[in-house]
């Protein structure tokens, strides 16, 4: 508490002391003037009353003047306490206080009535006296509300600390142009850490909450360290919702060039919606990319994103199995095709006049995925040997391979089947047991293939002993190419 708190307190007494000498005369109220003998006797009837009656209003009076006692005596003592810390810190401010409390006395100031003008003006009044001619005394409506008046003058106490300590001192953030990522984007590369500092710090408190602060001194104690961020320039990885290392998709067949320059050195061919790995961006016209291997480089406007082109994903896929497709391709290995590829391929095909083909794409399919064989393979052979499903065989004995015959009694020596799917189950069987895998290879419910007849797992391979034409592997390779691009 600082001493113009405390002389504002004691003003304050002061004012409630006489306050209360108000209210004491005001509660007494004197009797008309009539004949001395009558003022004699009534003033001695209104003593005696006085004397005997305990006024509601002076007991309270005298229960607040023993309140305010104690009040300022608790006062004296804390202002003790704390005088000689704060008495250097505070003294500038009495001046300045001084004026506030004066100010604010004057505005809640209750006028002070001298004696004989409150003796004057009751002469004035109706004498109150009852049927036995003894004064009646009446409450004050105007009492001044002394608990308000002392909760006004001590409920905001105020106080000052001294104190060292030590505090933060944030860290700096950097920001850095990175053409390497999208725009707008922004990549913290070194986390910030807070220095320290010691605070020298004056404290200002009213009912112990800190209101204001002054800082008189600040000494570093330890170094920040600033935080680093890259912030992203890339209009071209913004707009494709990329980053280096992503994957990305050429929009058309491109040359890959050894250098950012078209007249470069060509690299290799790159076909229409394959995917490449985006390595480095050169400016803003060229990409350095990855491609199965090969790095080179593409014009930024020939390359796309899953974000930007999401068919371009599918096309990718059915592209990427295209590729595969080749005269030495192996033949003991199942596709990466699904059953909606399957049925695209052998479905709609003009030559199949009865629809044998596309009824049962669903079985080499599963083939394809039961046995680890190429099911395309199987279904091209089944197109070459029964011309579509149209032969006497394929019609009468639902063997679309003509599977048995032999080149003297081709009919007759040829298997019967109850279903189509019957013979071709039969003929994976013997394909993957006999033609496409070596001797000990395990192939399916825990059997192992003989490998009689295998070379290599190539349609030619299977051609030296399987069909006494030379041809057929050119014949059935054909129809290959021709399921495979209608993917």
């Amino acid at each position: 508490m600082r001493i113009n708190d405390f002389e504002k307190m004691q003003r304050s007494l002061e004012q409630m002391r006489t306050n209360l000498e108000d209210i004491k005369k005001a509660d007494y109220i004197e009797p008309q003037r009539t004949s001395p003998a009558q003022r004699r006797k009534g003033r001695h009837v209104a003593q005696k009353k006085i004397n005997q009656i305990e006024h509601p209003k002076l007991t309270k009076i005298a229960r607040e003047e023993h309140i305010i006692v104690m009040v300022t005596i608790a006062i004296v003592a804390i202002t003790c306490i704390f005088s000689t810390t704060i008495f250097a810190k505070s003294i500038s401010e009495n001046t300045v206080e001084k004026q506030e409390v004066v100010q604010k006395e004057e505005e809640n100031d209750v006028p002070n009535v001298t004696e004989s003008e409150v003796v004057e003006e009751k002469e004035t009044q109706a004498q109150p006296v009852n049927s036995n001619g003894e004064l009646i005394l009446e409450n004050n409506e105007n009492a001044i509300e002394l608990e308000n008046i002392l909760m006004e003058n001590v409920s905001v106490l105020k106080s000052k600390e001294y104190a060292e300590e030590v505090r933060p001192i944030e860290f700096e953030i950097k920001y850095n142009d990175n053409p390497n990522l999208p725009e707008g984007e922004e990549v913290v590369v070194q986390e910030g850490v807070d220095g320290t500092q010691q605070v020298t710090v004056i404290k200002s408190y009213e009912n112990n909450q800190l209101v204001s602060e002054n800082v008189l001194s600040t000494m570093p104690l330890g170094d920040s360290t600033p935080q680093i961020v890259d912030r992203g320039t890339s209009k071209f990885l913004a707009e494709n919702k990329v980053h280096l290392d992503d994957k990305m998709y050429v929009t058309k067949e491109v040359e890959l060039k050894k250098n950012a320059d078209n007249a470069s050195d060509t690299v290799c061919t790159i076909l229409e919606s394959l995917d490449v790995i985006l390595v480095a961006l050169d400016g803003e016209d060229w990409c350095k990319i990855n491609y199965d291997g090969l790095e080179g480089y593409v014009e930024c406007k020939n390359l796309t994103s899953s974000e930007v082109t999401p068919d371009i994903v599918e096309a990718n896929r059915v592209q990427r199995i295209k590729m595969t497709l080749s005269e030495s391709m192996p033949l003991n290995e199942s596709t990466d095709l699904t059953l909606d590829d399957y049925k695209k391929m052998l479905s709609g095909n003009a030559s199949d006049k009865k629809h044998i083909l596309e009824e049962n794409a669903e079985v080499f399919y599963n083939m394809d995925k039961t046995y680890h064989m190429n099911g395309v393979f199987l279904a091209s052979m089944a197109i070459h040997e029964s011309a579509w499903g149209t032969s006497t065989i394929a019609n009468d004995k639902k063997n679309l391979f003509g599977y048995g015959a032999y080149d003297s009694s081709p009919y007759q020596s040829s298997f019967s089947f109850d279903t189509y799917a019957e013979g071709i189950e039969l003929v994976a069987k013997a394909l993957v047991k006999y033609y496409l895998n070596a001797e000990g290879t395990p192939i399916y419910e825990g059997e192992v293939a003989k490998g009689s007849y295998y070379t290599e797992p190539t349609v030619e391979s299977v051609n030296t002993r399987y069909a006494s034409d030379q041809n057929w592997h050119n014949k059935v390779y054909s129809y290959m190419e021709y399921l495979y691009h209608r993917l």
